[in-house]
Formats: structure tokens, sequence, C-alpha cells
């Protein structure tokens, strides 16, 4: 049986990994926006970010349903102080990257994140999941678009397909928003770019791991409360 740590609501992200560690989950990645902790049978994984609005549309897209064989299994969604989250979600492994460019290309969905198209024959779609997937996505991303001043859009490549213990393809992390851009909007004062966050999230924007203590990030807090002052 799953055993998760009691966390209370306005719990932040680093007593959070704190919670889980304690309880014998350890680290096993750390990204850009979250860490990832793995429980101690290997078969659940824990993903903790303080803010990472993307990925949280993502998992409530899975959570929303209907249940899709290419979307990972999550298993709840544990709120933390303001926008921050730990995603508990069935562990997975890395694809190969033959099977997971070709179900990518099947896929047919631009990628906005820079990466190149894909590559080889596209995985077949004989009970319709990745044409029903594909429908759903593309409303997900025009959400995404509606809500967010800076999203970034589509972020679908086989960096991002991972696979489960019977080497069923997953899609993980497949929309984004614009970071660097959020960090250019407080960097030169764009308060206008940045209006769909308050202070708080724009505080704990700069706590995800990307952002290493020193001088550089001390200055970008500077101006978040420089910049949300006025």
């Amino acid at each position: 049986m799953l055993a998760l740590p009691n966390l209370p609501a306005n719990a932040t992200a680093t007593e959070a990994r704190h919670a889980f560690e304690r309880d014998g989950w350890r680290l096993i990645g750390t990204g850009d926006w979250s860490w990832v902790f793995a429980d101690p049978s290997d078969a659940w994984a824990a993903r903790i970010t303080p803010f990472d609005p993307a990925y949280r549309m993502f998992a409530d897209f899975c959570l929303a349903g209907p249940p899709n064989s290419f979307l990972p299994h999550i298993e709840s969604v544990l709120p933390l102080v303001r926008e921050g989250y730990v995603v508990v979600m069935a562990r997975l492994s890395p694809a190969d990257a033959d099977p997971a460019q070709r179900f990518c290309r099947a896929l047919g969905i631009v990628n906005d994140s820079g990466y190149a198209p894909p590559q080889g024959m596209p995985t077949a779609d004989p009970n319709g999941e990745i044409a029903e997937l594909r429908k759903r996505l593309s409303a997900l991303l025009a959400q995404g678009a509606q809500r967010f001043t800076l999203w970034g859009g589509s972020d679908i490549r086989y960096g991002n397909i991972l696979v489960d213990g019977r080497g069923q393809l997953k899609l993980i992390d497949p929309v984004f928003v614009r970071g660097k851009a959020i960090v250019a909007a407080i960097a030169s004062g764009e308060r206008e770019a940045l209006r769909d966050f308050s202070l708080g999230q724009l505080e704990d924007f700069l706590t995800i791991p990307v952002f290493k203590p020193g001088v550089e990030t001390d200055v970008l807090r500077r101006r978040v409360a420089e910049l949300l002052a006025k």
C-alpha cells in the first residue's frame, strides 16, 4: 500500500522534500522546475515543485480522464503553499529513442519548444487512442494560451516519453510556460508580461531548482519585490 507523508496544505516545497526523505523516499532526479523522489519500493515517484503551472495543468488533465494508455497514472496531487504541489505517480523509466520518436510523429503536434521534428515511421493507432489524445492535447494547448501571457505551448519530444514496467509508452510534461521569458520580464521590469502571477508566485518561481543560490538569483528576487510593489 502506498504510504505518503502527512503534509499540511501550507507546506513549502523544501518542507515537502524533507518529509519525503524522512519517510524513506530518495531523490532520483532534478529538473529545471522540480525534484523527483522514488518510494522505497521503486513503484512510485513524487514530483515536487514550488511553482510550475504548466505541469499542474497536465496533471489535472490526466486526472480528469478519460483513461488513455499513453498517459501516466497519477495517484494524487498534494497541494503546497500558494501554487506549489506534489504529483504522486507510478514510476516510469526512459524510453528507447526510436519508439518514442515514432509515437511523437504519430501524435502529430507541432513542437513549440524548438526541438527537431520526430523521425521514423509513426506508431500505429488501431484503437484510436493516439488520435483521441491528440484532440485532447490540442484543447489543453488552447486553454494554456488563453490562460497565460507567457504560455510556451507544446514540448512533445522523445525525451518526454517514458515507459512503464510493461514497456507501455507514456507521455509526460508535454506543455510549458516560458520560464526564460519570465526571467527576462523580471529583469527588465515588464510588469504587464507578469500580470498572471502574484508576488508570492514569482518568489516561488525563483526557488525552482534551475536557480542556484548566489548574486544573480538575489538580484532577481529584489527586482520582483520592486516590480510588484509599484
